[in-house]
């Protein structure tokens, strides 16, 4: 076995050591969250969001301008059955916005308005070994809560606010993840759930 010498101490070692342990169990990496890029659920929930705000207060180019991108990421709706909110809009700003061609299995989102003080919660089934992304915004963008749980009940993942945040994570073992939303403000809040 040969040996070298990075110049690094034998705590920054087992400091490396202990970060690879946790990437590969599943837990999330500490330190640099904030000098990571957005990931694509967090662009595509600030996406939507800013496309029902422009929706709400009438401003066509802003609408056009979020669907475009909305469109550009193939997002699809997580419930077929679910109304698609992004089908009125696009049907607001008619010929503004190039025509979907069919979507590519893409980052998929969910819809919701949760009252003050009010949670919600779905299961996920997650698969081994592939990295999962997860992301909320809302507005009021300031008062949601996400936490994601494994089927044990651990917690895997805590953000308060979620806005420009996410949860990424690669489980050991196919399992059924709980992603739980609360809503701490006291405005009800329309969110968007974003699975990646």
């Amino acid at each position: 076995m040969i040996r070298r010498d990075h110049g690094y101490g034998p705590l920054a070692g087992l400091a490396m050591a202990m970060l690879a342990g946790c990437a590969a169990h599943g837990a999330e990496p500490s330190a640099t969250a904030a000098t990571e890029p957005a990931s694509r659920a967090v662009r595509l929930a600030d996406d939507l969001v800013a496309a029902d705000a422009a929706f709400d207060a009438g401003d066509k180019p802003a609408l056009v301008s979020a669907l475009n991108r909305i469109g550009r990421r193939n997002a699809r709706p997580l419930d077929a059955e679910a109304p698609d909110p992004v089908a009125g809009w696009r049907a607001a700003v008619p010929g503004e916005v190039p025509p979907l061609r069919g979507r590519a299995l893409g980052p998929g989102y969910v819809r919701g308005t949760l009252d003050p003080g009010a949670a919600t919660s779905t299961d996920q089934l997650f698969l081994s070994g592939q990295a999962a992304t997860v992301a909320a915004d809302a507005r009021p963008e300031k008062d949601l809560r996400l936490r994601i749980y494994d089927a044990e009940g651990k917690l895997v993942c805590d953000r308060s606010p979620v806005h420009g945040r996410d949860c990424r994570f690669t489980p050991v073992f196919t399992q059924r993840y709980r992603i739980e939303l609360h809503n701490g403000g006291t405005k009800s809040a329309r969110y968007y759930l974003v699975l990646d």
